[in-house]
């Protein structure tokens, strides 16, 4: 007994109280028609996106839930896994069909098919269960559906990421010789796609500003979960939502190196690696917010989230090397 209460007395003393959790991750749920739990990334770090970047995370898609259709505005979007597989720019609403995970469309001149998309990051889930990143760098030279394509084609030619494992993810875009860039999608240290692009353009010009005027001022940047108009009840569009968890979100100021990407994916970071300029580990386990470990003033705000908005499983990394890190 005297040994229970000096073993309390010393865990309290200590501060190792199980207040805080100590590793974790966001949970998102199927969810009812406008009910959508979603997570919301309103300020980019200033570095991300005027050059070469990277962004990586964790996710653990739900595997019970099934493959089948997401006809636009329907509720099977909220339980099916898409199993669209458009050609990419085949139609102008060739992207359509798919499941959010980062919904990052911008519409600077409106809502219409014909408009531009500039600005857009998108990750999304389709052709049962494979990802594929969508962008927009510009208006000119612009493929059907305004967004350039970053996937295998047929969906086939990528793994399903319905296994109930985690799975590393990481989007990079990479200066290529002798102008323009390459953008790359990465999952679990292997090339999945890459598109080659004629541009190099400094994203800030729209991250840093609303897409459109009509836009509500409380819409943030990016939405992590659901289709970012439809999350806030002010345009809906489709239902279309991501099921599962997601960890460890990094932003980086360059592009990581191929060899970085391939042996060291399953590794965490220390905060002071070069070019880290965001990092939301997910390890709060309650309440309504998540803390990037770069700056406490740029957090990700839950939304709709309840109860359960939170796991205490952590993505499989091994710990930081820090030899990897020195100058």
């Amino acid at each position: 007994m005297k040994r229970a209460i000096g073993l309390a007395f010393l865990t309290a003393a200590l501060g190792l109280g199980a207040a805080r959790a100590e590793g974790g991750s966001l949970h998102l749920r199927q969810n009812l028609p406008m009910q959508y739990d979603f997570a919301d990334l309103a300020q980019l770090p200033a570095g991300f996106g005027r050059g070469e970047f990277t962004l990586e995370l964790w996710i653990k898609p739900d595997a019970g839930l099934p493959v089948g259709p997401v006809w636009r505005g329907g509720y099977n979007q909220l339980t099916n896994w898409s199993d669209a597989d458009p050609e990419p720019y085949s139609s102008r609403g060739w992207w359509l069909s798919g499941n959010w995970l980062i919904d990052g469309h911008t519409r600077p001149e409106g809502f219409m098919a014909g408009n531009t998309r500039e600005g857009t990051f998108s990750l999304q889930f389709y052709g049962g269960g494979r990802l594929r990143w969508m962008f927009a760098d510009g208006r000119d030279g612009m493929p059907e559906g305004m967004v350039w394509a970053v996937q295998a084609w047929p969906a086939a030619n990528a793994p399903s990421l319905l296994d109930g494992q985690w799975h590393h993810v990481a989007a990079v875009r990479r200066w290529r010789a002798p102008e323009g860039a390459r953008l790359e999608l990465w999952i679990d240290g292997r090339q999945v796609a890459h598109t080659d692009i004629p541009r190099r353009v400094d994203m800030r010009r729209w991250w840093d500003r609303l897409s459109h005027p009509d836009d509500p001022v409380e819409l943030g940047g990016w939405a992590i979960g659901a289709e970012v108009m439809t999350a806030w009840n002010y345009a809906f569009t489709q239902y279309e939502d991501y099921k599962g968890l997601v960890d460890e979100l990094r932003l980086w100021d360059r592009a990581l190196e191929p060899t970085e990407l391939a042996r060291h994916w399953r590794e965490a970071v220390p905060h002071a690696a070069p070019g880290l300029v965001g990092r939301f580990a997910f390890d709060e386990g309650q309440g309504e917010r998540a803390d990037d470990a770069m700056s406490q003033e740029r957090p990700i705000t839950l939304h709709k989230a309840g109860s359960g908005a939170w796991s205490v499983e952590d993505a499989p990394m091994r710990p930081a090397d820090p030899a990897r890190f020195r100058n």
